[in-house]
């Protein structure tokens, strides 16, 4: 993994211009989804950490977070979308809604994961653990049919 994170160190000066760009884009196409069950959300941002504290910030496809998620609030899973061939789902354990936010949790695979998701903005903030490494980020939502 010290390797990985060396490696990727490298790469941070030329990626930190694109990550504040697509932070930038995020923060402003985000969108309100008051009273929606099922949206869509870009993650735009990602900061991966090891056990040794050493962290980098990569482009979500660089650590396998797909480009779109598809959040299903009554199915309670997440997923990937149709067109991206990936075929990938998640349960949801724990859906808690509030007039302003939701909170999702789970745990699959050896890694637990939470996101929260601003109803009024649509901008999400996500973090995944698993043994000796985290994955955080953020990103936008929009209204999904």
């Amino acid at each position: 993994m010290t390797n990985v994170i060396q490696a990727m160190n490298r790469r941070m000066g030329q990626l930190m211009v694109v990550l504040i760009s697509f932070g930038a884009f995020a923060a402003a196409t985000a969108d309100d989804i008051t009273g929606v069950n099922r949206f869509v959300c870009a993650p735009a941002q990602v900061t991966v950490c090891d056990e040794a504290g050493a962290c980098v910030s990569v482009l979500p496809w660089e650590v396998n977070v797909p480009r779109f998620l598809v959040f299903d609030l009554k199915k309670k899973r997440i997923a990937t979308t149709e067109a991206s061939g990936e075929n990938r789902a998640t349960p949801i354990q724990s859906v808690i809604e509030t007039e302003d936010a939701i909170y999702l949790q789970g745990v699959e695979g050896g890694r637990a994961f939470s996101f929260v998701i601003s109803r009024s903005t649509g901008f999400m903030s996500a973090a995944v653990a698993r043994e000796y490494l985290t994955v955080t980020g953020f990103g936008a939502c929009t209204p999904s049919k």
